[in-house]
């Protein structure tokens, strides 16, 4: 390229001066000055040599011809030069001011249209669909008759192949981009073994024993109030606890005691959340008591599990990436519909649940747990004749409180991303036997001032982004013999180990 610009400004250079030379004689005899006037002495010589000019400028007209000629050759040499130059050069290094002639303009190529992919997140937009499968293999030393591991209910099948729960959930979370979605909603179902347990547990006249369940059903709305007042109505999960119904949200692949007798599982009512900054927030709960629908006084009259309308509050506090601290307090009435007591139907349950997380680095993690729930009296004050609903003497109105309480520890290292470890590490009491921890597996007697602990490690894998695998060795004890070992006999201990596959998806996700 380089070389037809290089020849391009010879040829240009060539042309320049044979026109020079071409516009130069002339020049020169038009600015020559006419000859001044002479004597007639002077003619004779004047004439003598005048024959002298016309021969000088012959020879001067045949050295401008020459050069011309010579000029001519080198420019027609040039121009060959650059004609080859161009045949030989190839059609990307070929400049518009060289380029041939087209016999019709041609336009250039238009560029693709984007690939837009339609995937499930584009279709859902806001909304998002999630959902996972659980499913695990679990094996008990004690080998109980019935196959069922005591302590457990969401993995209480046992030396068998057991199904957890599978889930689907659908989401759009309220934000403040506009005034239609300020408003969103939550709804997730599930099918397993885990539905069944929290199906069951539902006193307010849904308790069906069915493996399905709603296991929460709300819309949320962000009122512009602050800096975002979120109103919630309908059924969800308490937020009590360290733990959660979901497996894959946990560090441990069993439930800890606490989450299966110290606390409820779920409510139903209205919450509102205010978050004064990202260190600061707190929700107060108005609901339907604990684990109702709705409340029916005498579905379990003498158990405590029938209350009326419970207030709740949780303060969650996060001063920074490595500490955070959640505390709740619930509290209401229990009413015993048998009882002739006005005192005994203003007996108040209250729970006060407080959960400390410490994640000093990327590796370790930390977390403590602590429950105690008290006030509802043990009304154990009728006589046998329940028909007759006729209270024993009025001392059955000074009967004592119960209470119930409860500690759990547990750390988690990250060795990989993909693989962790965990243990857990708890104590419960529950003295009076109020929420059922301590009973004869056969007759279903309570044991009185009885306790139990339990340690679990555990073992995670993530084999894709999808998959977790989790193993898990436990060992369960208390202080009375309340575990099945055999066909008739009952132990203070038990020994479990749990393999888990989780599969989870979400829609936030899909390509």
């Amino acid at each position: 390229m380089k070389r037809v610009y290089k020849c391009a400004s010879s040829f240009a250079t060539a042309m320049l001066a044979v026109g020079f030379l071409a516009w130069a004689p002339a020049s020169r005899a038009a600015d020559d000055p006419p000859a001044a006037p002479s004597s007639a002495a002077a003619q004779p010589a004047a004439a003598s040599s005048a024959p002298a000019q016309p021969a000088s400028s012959s020879s001067a007209s045949s050295e401008t011809q020459q050069r011309l000629a010579d000029l001519e050759k080198e420019v027609d040499a040039l121009q060959a030069e650059i004609t080859a130059l161009k045949d030989s050069d190839t059609p990307s290094m070929k400049t518009a001011a060289y380029a041939e002639p087209a016999s019709a303009p041609v336009s250039a190529p238009l560029p693709a249209p984007a690939d837009d992919k339609i995937s499930l997140a584009s279709l859902l937009g806001p909304v998002t669909l999630s959902g996972f499968g659980d499913v695990y293999y679990g094996y008990n030393y004690n080998h109980p008759v019935d196959n069922v591991s005591g302590f457990r209910f969401f993995d209480g099948p046992t030396n068998g192949f057991g199904f957890n729960m599978a889930e689907l959930i659908l989401d759009k979370a309220p934000d403040a981009t506009s005034s239609e979605s300020r408003l969103g909603y939550h709804v997730s179902v599930g099918y397993g073994q885990a539905a069944k347990v929290v199906n069951g547990s539902d006193t307010g006249g849904f308790a069906d024993g069915s493996n399905f369940y709603v296991k929460e059903a709300y819309a949320s709305y962000l009122a512009p109030i602050g800096k975002g007042l979120t109103v919630t109505v309908g059924k969800f999960v308490t937020p009590i606890g360290a733990e959660v119904i979901e497996t894959n949200a946990n560090w441990n692949y069993s439930r800890s005691l606490l989450f299966y007798y110290a606390i409820p599982y779920f409510h139903f009512g209205a919450s509102a959340k205010y978050a004064f900054n990202s260190k600061w927030s707190l929700t107060g709960y108005l609901v339907n008591g604990w684990n109702n629908t709705f409340i029916q006084h005498d579905e379990f009259p003498n158990t405590g599990q029938s209350s009326g309308l419970t207030y709740g509050m949780s303060l969650a506090w996060t001063p920074n990436a490595k500490w955070s601290l959640i505390t709740n307090y619930f509290a209401g009435p229990v009413v015993d519909a048998y009882s002739d007591q006005p005192a005994l139907v203003t007996d108040w349950k209250q729970l006060s649940d407080t959960v400390i997380s410490y994640t000093p680095n990327s590796k370790w993690a930390f977390m403590i747990n602590g429950d105690y729930g008290f006030g509802p009296r043990e009304i154990s004050c009728f006589e046998d004749d329940v028909v007759s609903r006729q209270a024993l003497p009025s001392d059955c109105s000074n009967a004592p409180s119960v209470n119930w309480w409860g500690v759990a520890g547990y750390a988690k290292y990250t060795w990989t991303p993909k693989t962790n470890f965990a243990v857990r590490y708890e104590f419960y009491n529950d003295t009076d036997g109020y929420t059922g921890l301590l009973s004869d597996p056969r007759t279903d007697l309570f044991y009185g001032a009885g306790h139990a602990q339990e340690v679990s490690a555990d073992w995670s894998y993530n084999l894709t982004s999808a998959l977790l695998i989790r193993g898990e060795y436990r060992y369960d004890f208390a202080s009375e013999p309340i575990f099945e070992q055999g066909v008739f006999n009952s132990v203070k201990e038990q020994n479990t180990a749990t393999l888990g596959f989780i599969y989870s998806f979400s829609s936030a996700n899909a390509k």
